[in-house]
């Protein structure tokens, strides 16, 4: 059985450390170096040489990654860069350039080392369009990468910004897939407030409950502002489920009947005919078979792949150890037992669907996403 899983991130591999070296005069600039006394780790360091956080070589190379999907039966993994390593935040546009074909060009190695194992998710300079189209047209042709990854919003600006709105339709033209992934926004607020109640310590609220609002409003830019409207033919998918714009689908539908004044500005195109006519597509990475379950009786299987979050901690793979309830860190489980899953489990394991919607949801969904079916 074909087990596609569309989200999995990477970060760059430490043989990019030189070559990104000139670009750390920006604030919010990362890199990855070999670890010093750890041979299969390295460390995501700042712009001013603080070591971020050790991650291990299964964010970055391919030989540990395959060893991982073998043995969760995973026999297509799609590549995406690690979010904070796109370049929304660069001001320049050569330099915001140069960083994307850094990472595109360090992802796309490790597709040809395992072809067949793995396909790849490029990064673009979204700030600056006629150069992120420039880099679609780049790695379409030169490595056969089949979409992008972007942020939720580019640097404070939403998706339906008019800026955007050539690269979407170059990707539509030349049939690039699209993952919104979010960053950013609720994430990093800079009001003082604001910035308060989403600290990272406050059970870790960006991560939780941050990204699923960055991702709902996404989806809400791109709906409201035509995008999916006028590109029905681009095939967009926003992780962790949606969000939680498939929850609220009814709340935007009736929100234009309650108040059509503030929508006049807006597609006319009301929110289910948008998922049901245009290309939206959502990951399985909502972590609850009853939200898997709505999400599949309002999309269909049709519109929802099989998503995993690897390497990083909110995945699907279980850190902690079934008989000690501890983590390769020496955390301990904060509940009784270990969830013992791994990518796919929901889907899997999933009652109450047949082995057709099964399959779609494995692996023939990413397929036609990936305009590979």
């Amino acid at each position: 059985m074909e087990k596609w899983d569309v989200h999995t991130h990477t970060t760059t591999s430490p043989d990019t450390y030189e070559p990104l070296a000139r670009f750390t005069h920006y604030a919010d600039f990362i890199r990855i170096r070999a670890h010093a006394t750890k041979p299969c780790c390295a460390e995501m360091v700042n712009s001013k040489g603080e070591v971020q956080r050790v991650i291990e070589d299964n964010a970055y190379e391919g030989k540990a990654r395959l060893a991982d999907c073998d043995e969760h039966g995973v026999t297509m993994q799609v590549l995406s860069p690690t979010p904070m390593m796109l370049p929304d935040y660069v001001d320049n546009e050569a330099d915001a350039a140069e960083i994307c074909r850094i990472l595109n060009d360090d992802n796309a190695a490790t597709v040809v080392k395992f072809p067949g194992r793995f396909m790849a998710l490029g990064g673009v300079p979204l700030q600056f369009p006629d150069a992120a189209i420039r880099e679609m047209e780049r790695i379409r042709k030169g490595h056969g990468i089949r979409g992008i990854e972007i942020n939720s919003n580019v640097n404070g600006a939403d998706l339906d910004d008019a800026r955007f709105f050539p690269v979407f339709e170059a990707a539509e033209k030349m049939g690039m897939a699209v993952f919104v992934h979010p960053w950013g926004g609720f994430m990093t607020p800079t009001e003082e407030k604001l910035k308060k109640r989403m600290n990272a310590n406050r059970n870790w609220r960006p991560w939780l409950i941050g990204m699923a609002m960055e991702t709902t409003i996404a989806f809400d830019s791109m709906r409201c502002g035509g995008v999916h409207e006028r590109l029905p033919k681009l095939r967009v998918m926003y992780a962790h489920g949606g969000g939680a714009f498939v929850a609220l689908l009814g709340r935007l539908e009736h929100g234009a009947y309650c108040r059509p004044d503030l929508f006049k500005g807006a597609s006319q195109l009301d929110p289910y005919s948008t998922v049901r006519k245009c290309g939206v597509y959502v990951d399985t990475l909502v972590h609850d078979h009853a939200v898997l379950k709505m999400l599949i009786e309002l999309l269909g299987a049709k519109r929802v792949a099989m998503g995993s979050d690897y390497p990083y901690p909110l995945g699907e793979i279980d850190p902690f150890d079934a008989a000690t309830l501890l983590d390769p860190k020496g955390n301990k489980c904060p509940y009784p037992v270990a969830k013992e899953i791994y990518p796919g489990h929901a889907v899997e394991h999933l009652e109450g669907i047949d082995d057709n919607d099964r399959q779609r949801l494995l692996s023939g969904t990413a397929k036609e996403w990936l305009g590979v079916a």
